[in-house]
């Protein structure tokens, strides 16, 4: 008999201002969950400490002797920021509706939660109300390690009948709650819960009023936090502003969304799902952004579960949002993790993770550095910021010689340790990390070409020309058409056998011995450096993804990956070998693979299977493990979206420092006689509208270039050029 397993026992949401995130469930509550910080990770966060773990509202029919903690039976993620929950059935047989709103400012630290109670039972309804949070002031994973550990206890103040205000006992960290409801009783003390035994160890702060509502009368009040990880005086300031502009203060957040979404506006007739997307998509990223005063501002890598810092989640990311026009976030983020990496390393090497404590948990994997490097040129063609370039080029500079110097000890121009696949003792000459140093010395030959300096540009052109023609002739596997997963001699892999058997037969996976022992058998009695091909990981996609695979082994490789091996309904498997889990990346990077090598048809196949787990879990976002798992709103799921779209479907490819567009569009062929639009594209100061159209059985494209730059059309091999403000080109069929 057949069976299915659900790994969700619960959905989320994620509700975000830039400083305060808001994580519970759909049905409007606050369980316990997660395993960087066990139980902790929901409720309300102003990083780098927690303020509640929730807030709940009791709603008791006096007449009718019914009590039940509201649960609701509708979620909606709204556009603009905020979240709507709608609660009717969930409220037994008490003849009332409800609808709870909330959000978070974006430039505030705390939320408004508002209520509307509307009565349907004839005559009157007479309720008893409580409106419940729980406090818990703690700091965010890894603070231990770095010495920030929590007080003991909290300590609450009521400052009136209607607000309260709670310290941690150790630190001034500060929540205040209130509430305009009407009414004067009132209940503190950590002994109060609600419907949840939540594991914080704060207190309870419970509101309690009683109504009277005729039929179809609507009653109407609102829950207030602020917080503040310095100072009592902050957070009374807040509180203050947030309770008396909580209005102009949304109206704030919906313009400002209203704004977001007016940037890069994907139309494509036909594909509403796909528009959706792409506009949703582009509000998620803003979900991420966070801001800590004192460290900075920057995107997130995923929410709930890793809402800090990342480098390699940012540098594929941040793609996406250059591409969806950004730029302040790119250069926000990129110098955040600057700086970081400076302050931990100073040699070079890119961060991996910082928490928004500002404590740097992992000083870097190999392939981060090298996708920094790679990336900060990307930024540069995009912005045109010569002073940005200038200030991380030092750094690509030392991260280089960091690569080749410290972590490529026999000079092959493969650098040794952790890729992007952080498997335990998978710390070899990973392809991921070899690609993107390719990469990252072509664009240091860019770079160094660019600010005049010669020599290094005629070092970086050599060693670039090199470690591209390696990477080609080393981790290719004629006998598979595909490029290995790692490089390594028999005797590196011999003693790491056992331990990647274990990890297989814990998946489930039979025969995976016999797999390897096969490679062993392969590779016979040499111990030259050789490719392996242990797990088939979805970075082996990277040197097409990259641009850097001979164009016969591109080729081979692509169609080989489009097997049922690679691909399952949601998109690419992280691991052909285990085929259990796709993410946004790994359907990404394949999607901008086969863009990258002139398979548009192929990659829009990719975008609409990774569509599938659009909404699944949380209205208006794509989880981090497709279809329905792990973080339930993820960062680089904007570069999967927007990077095969921008850089290749519609082809734009930016040289801002040159005031240049060139544009090399290559639609699939479901779109080559639809009506294709991309408006407002941001290149440098300037912006941009393309329009693809069929007329009387002729296909054109209207460019308007309201700057004046230089555009180019390069298509089908001819180039054409303008730089008149409104542009208009046949395309030859």
């Amino acid at each position: 008999m057949a069976s299915l397993t659900s790994r969700h026992p619960f959905n989320l949401y994620y509700n975000a201002g830039e400083y305060v995130k808001i994580c519970g469930t759909q049905d409007g509550y606050f369980p316990d969950f997660g395993h960087h910080m066990a139980n902790e990770m929901g409720g309300v966060w102003l990083h780098p400490i927690k303020l509640l773990d929730g807030f709940w509202l009791k709603v008791t029919d006096l007449d009718r002797d019914i009590a039940v903690w509201a649960r609701a039976d509708g979620y909606t993620s709204e556009s603009w920021g905020g979240s709507r929950f709608d609660y009717d059935h969930g409220l037994s047989h008490i003849p009332v509706s409800i609808e709870r709103s909330q959000f978070a400012p974006d430039d505030e630290k705390g939320m408004v939660a508002e209520y509307e109670i509307s009565a349907y039972g004839k005559g009157t309804t007479r309720l008893k109300l409580e409106l419940l949070s729980r406090t818990d002031l703690r700091p965010v994973w890894y603070s231990d390690e770095i010495g920030i550990i929590a007080g003991t206890g909290e300590t609450a103040e009521e400052i009136s009948s209607r607000k309260v205000i709670v310290k941690d006992n150790a630190h001034d960290w500060y929540v205040m709650i209130g509430s305009d409801l009407t009414g004067t009783d009132i209940r503190v003390g950590p002994e109060i819960y609600g419907p949840e035994l939540t594991a914080g160890k704060g207190t309870g702060v419970s509101f309690v009023t009683e109504c009277s509502l005729q039929e179809k009368e609507v009653f109407r009040f609102r829950l207030f936090v602020a917080g503040s990880e310095s100072s009592r005086e902050t957070c009374e300031q807040t509180y203050a502003v947030i309770e008396r502009d909580y209005i102009s203060l949304k109206e704030q957040k919906q313009q400002f969304y209203h704004k977001l979404d007016e940037r890069a506006v994907l139309t494509i007739e036909g594909e509403d799902e796909l528009n959706e997307q792409f506009a949703w998509v582009k509000r998620n990223t803003q979900w991420l952004v966070q801001q800590v005063d004192g460290i900075g501002r920057g995107l997130t890598a995923g929410g709930p579960t890793y809402p800090w810092w990342f480098g390699c989640d940012s540098t594929y990311a941040l793609q996406g949002v250059l591409a969806t026009g950004d730029h302040q976030l790119v250069k926000d983020t990129l110098n955040l993790l600057l700086e970081k990496s400076r302050e931990a390393n100073g040699n070079g090497r890119f961060v991996h993770e910082v928490t928004t404590m500002g404590a740097v948990s992992n000083p870097g994997n190999t392939q981060e550095t090298a996708h920094y490097i790679a990336f900060v040129w990307e930024m540069f063609l995009w912005t045109g910021d010569e002073t940005l370039l200038r200030e991380h080029y030092d750094y690509c500079v030392q991260g280089i010689k960091w690569l080749l110097e410290e972590m490529d000890q026999d000079g092959d121009l493969f650098p040794s340790g952790y890729g992007i696949i952080e498997i335990a003792g998978l710390n070899m000459e990973l392809i991921d990390s070899a690609v993107y140093t390719a990469k990252a010395l072509q664009a240091l030959e860019q770079m160094s070409l660019y600010l005049g300096e010669t020599e290094r540009h005629e070092t970086y052109q050599q060693l670039a020309e090199q470690a591209v023609r390696a990477v080609n002739a080393v981790y290719w596997s004629e006998q598979n058409s595909l490029y290995a997963d790692a490089v390594a001699p028999v005797s590196d892999i011999l003693p790491k056998v056992d331990y990647m058997v274990s990890l297989a037969e814990k998946q489930g996976i039979t025969g995976y011995r016999e797999y390897v022992d096969g490679l062993l058998a392969d590779a016979g009695e040499s111990q030259q450096d050789r490719g392996w091909l242990l797990n088939k990981n979805w970075v082996i996609v990277t040197p097409m993804e990259a641009g850097i695979a001979d164009q016969d082994k591109a080729e081979r490789a692509l169609e080989t990956m489009r097997s049922r091996d690679f691909i399952g309904n949601y998109g690419t498997y992280l691991a052909a070998i285990y085929q259990q889990g796709t993410m946004t990346i790994s359907t990404g990077a394949h999607t901008v693979a086969e863009a990258a090598y002139g398979h548009p048809d192929h990659a829009l196949d990719l975008l609409r299977r990774m569509g599938k787990s659009f909404s699944r879990v949380l209205p208006g976002s794509f989880s981090e493990m497709s279809p329905d798992y792990g973080c339930v709103v993820q960062a680089w799921t904007i570069y999967a979206l927007a990077v095969p779209v921008v850089r290749y479907f519609f082809g734009i490819q930016p040289e801002a420092q040159h005031r240049r567009v060139t544009l090399a569009p290559d639609m699939p062929q479901a779109w080559k006689h639809k009506s294709c639009s991309l408006e407002h594209v941001a290149v440098g100061d300037a912006q941009f509208d393309f329009y693809f159209e069929t007329r009387e059985g002729k296909r054109y494209v209207s460019i308007s270039n309201t700057a004046g730059w230089t555009v180019v059309l390069d298509w089908k091999g001819k180039r054409r050029e303008s730089s008149e403000i409104r542009i208009e080109w046949q395309l030859e069929q």
